[in-house]
């Protein structure tokens, strides 16, 4: 608590240091391409107690069910 104390103190008088320097500007972050945003869900598999997260878009999450639903389609009685 003392060398908080004693710290506080010395930092209240001791002079700025004043530097002739100027702080460099600062540079923008590149902008991201505006791509279709990625729609992430967690999928149990058969036969596994652990899940996985699967991070895809809406256009390929749709193509995913398609090709799920034909698979289904040609299998069946």
């Amino acid at each position: 608590m003392s060398f908080l104390l004693i710290s506080l103190a010395l930092s209240v008088t001791a002079p700025e240091a004043k530097t002739s320097e100027q702080r460099p500007e600062t540079i923008p972050a590149p902008e991201r391409k505006a791509g279709p945003k990625p729609i992430c869900r967690t999928i149990i598999y058969t036969g596994s107690r652990l899940p996985q997260r699967e991070c895809r878009t809406q256009e390929q999450w749709d193509r995913r069910a398609d090709e799920t639903g034909k698979w289904m389609d040609q299998y069946k009685n």
